[in-house]
């Protein structure tokens, strides 16, 4: 890892965002810059003073947050103010990041604002979603998968995000078809019988998926709605890093985050990182 960039802005949970990406840099002796987006003023008859005032207030607010890192750590720290909409400069600002740190709401600390998961949508890199107050590296990190090409992208950038914590990676099994099955005519007996041969199998599925990593993470699987699992499994061993890929196997090229990543980036009761599972984005 070379480069993270930390998007800021003027709220109070500014600090919160640029420390975690500064954890994260020194853990891997990466530069940060930190990008704090000027809106476009045009059009909106400001005066070119109260236009100037605007920028300098923000350029000011940026440098201090700059130097208050710089008291804290000894990487790296520029200031990039780049003009345009927020989540479309700060995507563009991070192309050649190995990872993007922004933050949730202003307004409600618990939830991912609409900025950060426009981010996630225009972004070619990995992103990092910041809830809480970050005091250390990340030490107990989720992924949750499908079992999809798409989806080991996601290990791999929990592995390498934070190598020295305890990974665990897991596979919500779907219980929709206990439903269906009772609907087609089969006894409690048989679908009992048929969740736990669909566990098991899950069990060796997901083993094999993780073979690559076979020494570095731990297993699990659920049964359940991915974004309930994933939140089940989070306060069950007090995560503090939840990990899925912007695409699944029910995605297709067309689409830039998945309805799994963006309920987990929504609901989640930790930070969250979507990792970029690449693949080429073309209108039709």
């Amino acid at each position: 890892m070379r480069r993270v960039v930390a998007a800021v802005d003027l709220s109070g949970l500014r600090r919160r965002v640029a420390d975690r990406a500064r954890i994260i840099a020194e853990e891997h002796g990466a530069e940060l810059a930190l990008v704090h987006a000027i809106p476009q003023l045009k059009d909106v008859f400001l005066s070119e003073a109260e236009v100037a005032a605007m920028k300098s207030v923000r350029g000011e607010s940026t440098e201090r947050l700059a130097d208050w890192l710089r008291a804290r750590t000894d990487i790296d720290i520029s200031i990039e103010l780049p003009v345009g909409p927020p989540a479309r400069v700060v995507a563009r600002a991070g192309r050649d990041a190995d990872v993007i740190v922004a933050g949730t709401s202003s307004l409600d600390p618990a939830s991912v604002g609409p900025m950060t998961r426009r981010i996630a949508r225009k972004s070619r890199s990995h992103l990092v979603a910041v809830r809480r107050q970050p005091r250390v590296p990340y030490r107990r990190v989720l992924v949750g998968v499908d079992l999809s090409t798409q989806s080991r992208s996601a290990i791999g950038f929990a592995l390498g995000l934070a190598p020295d914590s305890e990974v665990t990676v897991v596979y919500s099994l779907p219980v929709r078809f206990d439903t269906l099955l009772e609907e087609s005519g089969f006894s409690e007996a048989e679908i009992a019988s048929s969740r736990t041969r669909r566990i098991n199998e899950a069990k060796e599925a997901l083993e094999a998926f993780t073979s690559p990593w076979r020494d570095r993470v731990r297993t699990l699987v659920m049964e359940g709605p991915p974004g309930q699992t994933i939140h089940e499994v989070v306060r069950r061993r007090s995560a503090d890093l939840a990990v899925v890929a912007n695409r699944g196997a029910s995605a297709d090229s067309m689409v830039l985050l998945g309805t799994v990543a963006e309920e987990v980036l929504g609901s989640a009761p930790c930070d969250v990182a979507v990792a970029n599972a690449g693949g080429v984005f073309r209108r039709p």
